[in-house]
């Protein structure tokens, strides 16, 4: 592959003459690169929005609680910044933005391997089959709470064979499921489009986010143990509601989850 049209300092600064985006940042190495986007809006730093931070690695990747995000050369890690209110994103449906996230880049990769089988796991994963492909963490700067930080890990040309061994039955990147490398400058365009279509939809009200997820949902009808705060929650998921709420049907009936870990699936 060429390297102009794969990832670089270069190559990201052309994106944002191609997207919605307004400033891109390449990064050889950071900690997170949610923390830097976080660390540059405390500061006022962060100049126009969307804002795009991209790393070539990733030493302290964050996931939801106390999950970390492990990562090799090749991996699409980044994150993305938007301004929800240049969006005419009302405040309740803000949340929604998490489970948009993953859909996008569900079928953006799926348009590459249209065969296989892709899911998305509430709140913020996406499997490829029945292995996590991606993690998606949206984190609400304090300074400036119309903001979104939307944090991507994309397994793309880094091989799961160097992983952990815990990570390597349960996770997987599109060069293992495909043997060939892809132009992650590409998939990241597409996502990018993608999220800003879907952004734009959302505000309208146009945006069939349940009918699209549900179509996709790993955990539908299958028994699932959720922790949420201090609460643990098991029955049958029933997929998610308008809102994004995640229903799982119990013995007391059907409960909307509206933010937690799932710590077990069958």
């Amino acid at each position: 592959m060429s390297q102009a049209l794969d990832l670089s300092a270069a190559s990201l600064a052309s994106l944002c003459g191609e997207t919605c985006l307004r400033r891109a940042l390449w990064l050889d190495e950071c900690d997170s690169t949610n923390t830097r986007a976080l660390d540059m809006i405390a500061r006022n730093d962060a100049g126009e929005f969307p804002l795009l931070i991209c790393a070539a690695r990733q030493t302290a990747g964050r996931g939801r609680g106390t999950n970390t995000w492990w990562s090799e050369p090749g991996a699409l890690i980044c994150s993305l910044v938007v301004d929800t209110a240049q969006y005419g994103l009302a405040p309740e449906i803000r949340p929604l933005v998490s489970l948009l996230a993953g859909l996008s880049l569900l079928e953006t990769a799926r348009a590459e391997l249209p065969r296989a089988n892709f899911a998305v796991k509430w709140p913020n994963d996406v499997f490829l089959e029945d292995r996590k492909l991606a993690g998606i963490l949206v984190e609400v700067p304090p300074q400036r709470p119309a903001c979104l930080v939307i944090g991507i890990g994309w397994n793309i040309n880094n091989s799961l064979a160097g992983a952990p061994a815990a990570l390597q039955h349960t996770a997987i990147s599109l060069r293992d499921a495909a043997d060939q490398s892809f132009d992650r400058r590409a998939l990241l365009r597409g996502l990018l489009d993608a999220l800003d279509a879907g952004l734009q939809a959302l505000a309208r009200g146009e945006l069939d986010l349940p009918g699209r997820w549900n179509a996709h949902c790993l955990l539908t009808g299958r028994a699932v143990t959720i922790r949420t705060g201090p609460r643990t929650v098991r029955g049958i998921c029933r997929g998610i509601d308008r809102d994004g709420a995640l229903l799982v049907e119990g013995d007391s009936g059907t409960e909307r989850l509206f933010g937690g870990i799932v710590e077990d699936w069958e």
